[in-house]
């Protein structure tokens, strides 16, 4: 088996360095290996956004919190029928937007929007946070999974190693437009490879665990029940959630951090620079709420409860508690055992790749090449991306390898810090008078909120100060939802003073453009109405407190006294069927709505920068002027 997932890791490495080498003999101009020409077709998009996607919400995780949580805990999967609702309210703008103002850079379009450092540089910590921990932290998990199956032949200190190597050299030949390409082809054989084990699954496996015993949680854990709308806990690590952490609040408010996704400067660069008119609508309607969401909630518990069956060993040992499932595929057929590996390592690949080279490619862009050497032409600009990616590469290795704990803890808070740029996305996107201020204040706020409920947080201040009466996730309630809470209330707070003067009537002239150009068509006001009302009902019934209904109305309807025998919990049926109006509904808002439909090109170009606004989005911040200026005059003597 271990020279079968040799031979497959191989080719996989081998398809990366031959799309890059294509992709750089295709190349017309230096700047091309930056940003694609923004020219990437649509498919790429379909595929690499719901493969992005999906390797942020972690499968190889998924699958063990599955096995450790049951039901509970797979209900998050309908959080993708949010995430794409999200991407429909922003991503058709966002693309437009950076068309208007001619520029290429996430971090550069909302700071030159807002006319703020502030907004610019938490927009890079947050690409910090993809590109370094967060990547790290997956890298780690390739490394681990590939151990495990190999039986420690391949130790995971050479996997990561090596993986890092093909991955850099692979971007560093081709570029972002490589990069996007071996990411589509990585997230179809993700797709196809989840299909397969569900299917290989059901028609191989003569006693499936989830339908013989169901998923073996440990006990105090309800297996196929949601434990509640809100459990009272002081938060996990001070005080245990009886029946489980993912109560109703816990399973709304996980899928509110997975908003961090399409929200994330990595995410919104590939949006970007795609050159697509439908690919957006696609991939929110049919791949991640339809595809994705769908074979996460039948194939997660069928994986979920095979790891459950190797026993709570297994599940606190980690990445080995996949040892069962392998050899359970490998006692059947070597070759489907691989598949399944593979499938874990192509999800871990694909967040990799992606974060690590949109984080070098946009600093490269949006810091080395506008303010730090603005003089540098195409081929420097595009050595600049190289060197700023070796770095990234080297970096994510070394986090892997040596402080994989460390990288996790850090990386624990990327998508809830993430989530928080909600604010300023609605401003650009749709909501002209949320000022400058009020999007700092709310970032504030929420990142607070945010770093003090999560494992970083809490180890640092408790490491110098003192014992914090919370643990993680007070009242099960997730980080990004303590932090949005804060961060709108302080938004719409300081807006109600700040939204007006020369400020509004900068950010109003991008407004202008997109109601000339671009009018929003959300038809009639009783049409208007019943979109946005049936989204916040669907909200409810599936996601938020409204779920629990799900627990025993198909086993045992309130409208019967007879019970129902399904042969699965009531809970999954409940999911099921939720999972499909949430497709219908999105697909009502980015088709009928026109929410992800763009009709025409756009015409001409807004300067957003701004002679009254704090920073001129073409020249460096003072004090990085100043920094800069001291260097070279210690360099020049």
């Amino acid at each position: 088996m271990t020279t079968l997932l040799v031979m497959a890791l191989g080719l996989v490495f081998a398809y990366a360095l031959y799309i890059a080498t294509l992709c750089s003999r295709q190349a017309i101009r230096p700047d091309d290996h930056l940003d694609g020409g923004g020219t990437l077709p649509g498919w790429c998009f379909v595929f690499a956004g719901t493969g992005v996607v999906l390797a942020s919400l972690n499968l190889h995780d998924h699958f063990l919190l599955v096995a450790l949580y049951g039901f509970q805990y797979s209900h998050v999967a309908l959080g993708l029928v949010l995430v794409a609702l999200c991407g429909a309210l922003v991503q058709k703008r966002l693309w437009i937007a950076a068309r208007i103002a001619d520029v290429w850079s996430p971090v550069e379009l909302f700071g030159a929007y807002y006319g703020s450092v502030a907004v610019r540089l938490f927009m890079l910590a947050v690409l910090a946070l993809f590109a370094l921990p967060f990547a790290a932290t997956s890298l780690s998990m390739l490394g681990g999974i590939v151990e495990t199956a190999s039986g420690g032949v391949l130790a995971a200190a050479q996997v990561i190693w090596v993986s890092a190597f093909f991955l850099f050299l692979s971007a560093a030949v081709g570029g972002w437009r490589a990069v996007i390409y071996f990411v589509a082809a990585q997230s179809f054989l993700v797709i196809a490879l989840v299909t397969f084990v569900g299917l290989f699954s059901a028609a191989t496996f003569a006693d499936l665990a989830v339908l013989a015993e169901g998923i073996a949680t440990p006990k105090g854990i309800l297996a196929d029940r949601i434990p509640g709308v809100l459990q009272v806990s002081s938060g996990i690590g001070k005080d245990p959630a009886s029946g489980g952490i993912w109560t109703t609040m816990g399973i709304l408010s996980f899928a509110l951090s997975l908003i961090g996704i399409v929200l994330s400067p990595g995410f919104s660069f590939l949006g970007i620079t795609t050159a697509t008119r439908s690919g957006f609508a696609f991939n929110q309607v049919w791949m991640t709420a339809g595809l994705a969401g769908g074979l996460l909630l039948l194939v997660a518990p069928l994986i979920g409860a095979e790891v459950a069956a190797a026993g709570p060993a297994a599940l606190a040992a980690g990445t080995p508690g996949y040892a069962g499932v392998i050899a359970r595929f490998a006692a059947i057929d070597q070759f489907a055992a691989v598949l399944f590996v593979l499938l874990v390592v192509a999800s871990l690949l694909i967040a990799v790749a992606f974060f690590a080279a949109a984080g070098a490619n946009i600093v490269a862009l949006d810091v080395v090449a506008r303010f730090v050497l603005p003089d540098l032409t195409g081929p420097g600009r595009r050595l600049a991306a190289r060197i700023v990616l070796g770095v990234v590469f080297a970096a994510i290795a070394l986090l892997a390898t040596f402080a994989p704990l460390s990288a996790g803890i850090a990386g624990s808070v990327t998508l809830s810090l993430s989530a928080q740029l909600l604010p300023a996305f609605l401003g650009l996107c749709w909501v002209p008078w949320i000022s400058r201020s009020a999007v700092i204040a709310g970032l504030i706020a929420g990142s607070l909120l945010v770093f003090f409920t999560e494992p970083a947080g809490l180890v640092a201040f408790e490491g110098l100060f003192i014992e914090l009466p919370w643990g993680r996730w007070p009242l099960t309630v997730h980080s990004a939802a303590w932090g949005l809470a804060f961060n709108l209330a302080a938004c719409l707070l300081v807006s109600i003073f700040t939204h007006g003067g020369e400020e509004r009537d900068h950010r109003q002239r991008l407004h202008d453009e997109f109601a000339r150009a671009f009018p929003a068509d959300f038809g009639r006001p009783a049409g208007r109405g019943a979109k946005w009302s049936v989204t916040l009902v669907w909200a409810f019934f599936a996601l938020g407190p409204g779920a629990i209904l799900g627990n025993d109305f198909f086993s045992h309807p309130v409208f019967s006294d007879a019970d129902a025998t399904l042969g699965v919990p009531s809970l999954w049926v409940w999911q099921i069927l939720s999972w499909f109006v949430g497709v219908l509904l999105v697909w009502w808002l980015a088709y009928g709505g026109r929410l992800s439909l763009i009709d025409a090109g756009v015409g001409r170009t807004v300067d957003l920068g701004s002679p009254t606004a704090s920073l001129d989005h073409r020249q460096p911040p003072r004090w990085i002027a100043l920094l800069l200026a001291r260097v070279a005059e210690r360099r020049t003597p």
